[in-house]
């Protein structure tokens, strides 16, 4: 019997492409892994009571994690280069898994610098992955804009959601150290088992060619650079104090922070969703602006009034911002370069001011918040900076000129 030879078999050294749906499921899972980088605010709430150290100490794993991140970031472009997409954001998603599980551990033993340096290797892999996972969903849906847009948000707001629904549900603050950290590592052991299952389940295709691409420097990068930073300074400094931030503003009030907290998370996903239709409907400029100075209207409001309502406003909006900002943003940088190819390291490189804004942010809460024992300076602070910003973008058209076109 002769022997049937297939047609158009693939070269042996290539990877078989996944179909979209594989894609979106895996993008999702892992940016939903990745996301609980949000939600570290539940486990610092208890640091106090459990290590025995400081309110502003407390504060520092989210800074932490932010350093490590900025890393990420700025390295994920040579990994993908080497191994493709898929297989960075699963690396991203299993370190960041073990860096969790690992500060389980050191929580159990009451060991707190452990726990920083845990968390500071895993905002490596949370870089990893949010880039590795932006380039693949805009390589996998480049004509399905709003699929691009959503995905990201889509994961990190229900990622940080089921963490504080898991919060309301276990009662954290009933936990000794042990039970707490058995809890934390058993959730990082589920973020290595996503991360294993994308590189089994979803292959990468390596690149035919390395490329020597590198990331394009215009003079519109330091403006991306400051544009980025100061959209992700609110919602990180919110992030990073937000259980203690929302517990102070409904204190006294029927309003139970672990209870509306999952759902405002719904800001987040829709500012990422709406992006398309806010950018082509009144374009990236007039959007950011309303977005800067709504954002500091309500912050600076809130330093003077101590009010559930008003800081109920204020965190929506700033997690409406937020993942609106960065679902732009990728858009804002391709049409800045002239080789789409070199996207993960030129928006790489932009993206360092994200993991920097999380650590100043945390700097900023531990010195003004934790010190003063109120969240007025803060608000005010970022308030004035977003308000200004915004001002500054409207009245001054030739700020940005070149990326906000």
């Amino acid at each position: 019997m002769s022997k049937i030879i297939p047609r158009n078999r693939p070269p042996s050294s290539s990877y078989p492409t996944p179909g979209p749906l594989p894609i979106a499921l895996a993008s999702f899972a892992n940016m939903f892994c990745v996301g609980t980088l949000y939600a570290l605010t539940t486990l610092q709430m208890e640091l106090p009571r459990l290590l025995d150290i400081s309110g502003p100490w407390s504060l520092a794993p989210f800074g932490a994690a932010c350093l490590g991140l900025s890393v990420g970031v700025i390295t994920c472009a040579s990994l993908i280069e080497q191994k493709g997409t898929r297989i960075v954001a699963a690396w991203g998603t299993a370190l960041w898994g073990f860096a969790v599980a690992s500060a389980g551990i050191f929580l159990a033993r009451l060991n707190f610098i452990a726990i920083l340096v845990s968390l500071l290797a895993g905002g490596i892999g949370v870089g990893w992955t949010y880039l590795a996972v932006v380039v693949l969903v805009g390589e996998a849906f480049s004509n399905l804009s709003l699929v691009r847009s959503a995905i990201g948000p889509m994961g990190f707001s229900s990622g940080a959601a089921a963490c504080i629904m898991l919060d309301f549900v276990f009662n954290f603050a009933s936990l000794d150290a042990n039970s707490l950290g058995v809890g934390v590592t058993s959730a990082g052991i589920g973020f290595i088992v996503v991360g294993a299952a994308t590189m089994v389940l979803v292959p990468s295709e390596k690149r035919k060619a390395p490329s020597l691409l590198k990331a394009q420097k215009s003079e519109s990068d330091s403006f991306l650079f400051v544009l980025l930073f100061l959209n992700a300074l609110p919602g990180m400094v919110i992030f990073d104090a937000l259980l203690p931030f929302a517990s102070y503003h409904t204190q006294g009030t029927e309003y139970n922070p672990l209870q509306f907290l999952p759902y405002s998370m719904i800001a987040l996903f829709s500012g990422g969703l709406l992006a398309p239709f806010l950018n082509s409907k009144f374009g990236p400029r007039l959007t950011f602006v309303v977005l800067f100075c709504l954002r500091g209207c309500l912050l600076a409001l809130l330093s003077q009034f101590k009010n559930a309502t008003v800081a109920i406003a204020c965190l929506l909006c700033g997690l409406f911002g937020h993942g609106n900002g960065f679902s732009i943003l990728p858009g804002l940088v391709k049409a800045q370069l002239e080789q789409p190819a070199s996207f993960p390291s030129s928006y790489g490189r932009v993206l360092i001011t994200w993991g920097i804004a999380g650590f100043v942010g945390s700097i900023m809460n531990s010195v003004l918040d934790a010190s003063l024992g109120d969240y007025a300076a803060v608000s005010l602070v970022i308030g004035v900076i977003s308000f200004s910003f915004g001002a500054a973008l409207y009245f001054v058209p030739s700020l940005g000129a070149a990326s906000l076109i």
